[in-house]
């Protein structure tokens, strides 16, 4: 039997406003409402790159959905507000939460419909292999899987902010069925691997490339990092071998991310971390050094916040690095050197024409 889902006339109420604004403040079309069921259960998912996706979902869809979200990082102050009111279930990332999984499921089992995002959160600018707790929710509840591809959304709040109406669109594809559920325990992960798969390729087939604010698609990505020093005079310094900063690559990778250096500031109010996030015009070692070292002593104190969005043999490499990028540092500011951080992003095209980029290329942009 059915039970009406919690917080239910306040999001009758919040849907109604998100209505009035999705049509005053943007151009958004929706596509595909012939494919959500009439009533629940069932699992909508889409992709996840800002923060308005939930909200889309939220005013978009027919019924009343219970969103899953963070709950390991304190809310982004932005949001904060409109999030608590709303109400959502949160999830500890990386950690078998075993009490939300609990109430999702309950959710579920009531003939509701739950809205997720498989991606896990948002640190990239490109969509992500999906985390496996949509599908086993799916394969212990029998729920079907509403796949939906949101374009345009990255910036999008910014764009409203400056009285632009950015063109969004909300995609809804056909249903997935249930992820099955056999016997052995062997057998039900690799259902739920092949079905997380599938449903991130669902998903991006229903993502318009027009509306997904990066233009082509890069075919492939390289990472690099360098150090350069140069004293007094402007002359370069070559760094000492006792200071050599190894996996460039992952060190590059990390400092285009810049979300993972902002929450230690923003959400954690790590103020002290903040300098680091001037790397590509800040050139006092010292600086740099104190700024570093306040964010190494945070990811070492949650490791699983490196380790869950980066994966932890990544995490472990940019870890090591970082480190030797702080020795370097504080031996630059040792000799009265100035330096520059230079991570570079090449970014290789189908016609082999390539981008590089130096500063954050990949921050959130609401």
């Amino acid at each position: 039997m059915t039970k009406r889902v919690r917080y239910f006339y306040r999001r009758q109420a919040a849907r109604l406003v998100g209505r009035a604004l999705q049509a005053l403040l943007t151009r958004t079309t929706v596509s595909g409402l012939e494919n959500v069921p009439p009533q629940g259960p069932y699992i909508a998912v889409g992709n996840h790159m800002a923060a308005v996706e939930a909200a889309l979902m939220v005013v978009n869809l027919p019924h009343v959905p219970e969103l899953v979200g963070n709950g390991d990082v304190p809310m982004d102050p932005t949001f904060s507000l409109i999030a608590g009111w709303y109400k959502f279930i949160p999830i500890r990332r990386g950690y078998v939460d075993r009490a939300a999984l609990q109430e999702a499921t309950s959710v579920l089992e009531q003939g509701n419909v739950l809205g997720a995002f498989p991606e896990g959160g948002i640190w990239d600018d490109t969509l992500r292999s999906a985390r496996p707790g949509v599908a086993w929710l799916s394969q212990r509840t029998g729920a079907p899987i509403l796949p939906i591809g949101f374009g345009g959304v990255r910036g999008a709040v910014g764009r409203i902010l400056r009285f632009g109406r950015p063109k969004l669109s909300v995609n809804i594809g056909p249903l997935m069925p249930p992820v099955p559920n056999p016997r052995s325990a062997r057998a039900r992960r690799e259902a739920i691997d092949e079905a997380s798969e599938e449903i991130m390729a669902r998903i991006q087939a229903l993502i318009p490339a027009p509306l997904n604010g990066h233009g082509e698609i890069p075919r492939e990505e390289k990472y690099d990092f360098r150090l350069e020093i140069t004293d007094r005079n402007g002359r370069p310094v070559p760094l000492p071998a006792e200071c050599a900063i190894p996996y460039g690559s992952d060190l590059g990778y990390y400092f285009h991310r810049h979300v993972l250096l902002e929450v230690v500031y923003r959400n954690y109010r790590l103020t002290g971390a903040r300098p680091l996030a001037d790397y590509p015009v800040l050139t006092d070692p010292a600086r740099l050094r104190d700024a570093l070292g306040v964010a190494l002593d945070f990811y070492r104190r949650m490791p699983i916040f490196l380790g869950y969005r980066l994966g932890y043999a990544r995490a472990e490499r940019v870890m090591t690095a970082l480190a030797a990028l702080h020795q370097a540092l504080d031996w630059a500011a040792q000799q009265g050197f100035r330096v520059k951080i230079v991570p570079e992003r090449t970014l290789i095209f189908s016609d082999d024409s390539t981008r590089t980029l130096i500063a954050p290329s990949v921050k959130r942009e609401y």
